[in-house]
């Protein structure tokens, strides 16, 4: 793994330790569609993590949901916190999103002190980039994975699919 950080918008290159004007440049921000949830995270995150069962695209509207998992002490809510909404099945699994225009938002990961953060909502290039595919064993069947990074049938300790 390697550290990396993202950078606030406008920027053309990452902050270096002589240009750093603040502690906002390392800062990756993020928010929902009307703006109206929004969030920022500090310390390099390395990876996104694509998922492809069928809960987590049902709740994308995509082939997988893209996410970063940021750990909870380096996450903070910088507004909306009155608009985010939770649906739980039965069965215990949740989607949290935006009552206001459907976004699906960050949440609290169960079992983890850490934040599952739809990459999607990220308004900084978070310097991460697509570390592995999970439970590709139930990806749609038009579903056609490309590029290089590793597939997993199940979990991240579950045995490589074709690739």
């Amino acid at each position: 793994m390697h550290a990396v950080v993202g950078y606030r918008r406008g920027r053309s290159e990452p902050p270096t330790a002589e240009r750093c004007e603040s502690e906002e440049d390392l800062m990756v921000h993020g928010s929902c569609l009307c703006g109206g949830i929004r969030f920022e995270y500090a310390r390099a995150v390395s990876e996104i993590y694509l998922c492809h069962c069928s809960l987590c695209r049902k709740n994308s509207g995509a082939a997988s949901n893209a996410v970063v998992v940021v750990p909870e002490d380096t996450f903070n809510w910088l507004s909306g916190d009155e608009l985010r909404q939770v649906y739980t099945k039965p069965t215990g699994w949740s989607a949290t999103f935006c009552r206001t225009c459907g976004s699906p938002v960050p949440a609290r990961m169960r079992g983890a002190t850490a934040y599952g953060v739809p990459a999607g909502l990220l308004d900084d290039d978070p310097g991460a980039r697509i570390g592995c595919h999970i439970l590709v064993g139930s990806k749609a069947p038009w579903d056609e994975i490309g590029g290089s990074a590793p597939q997993f049938l199940e979990g991240l300790r579950t045995p490589k699919a074709g690739k």
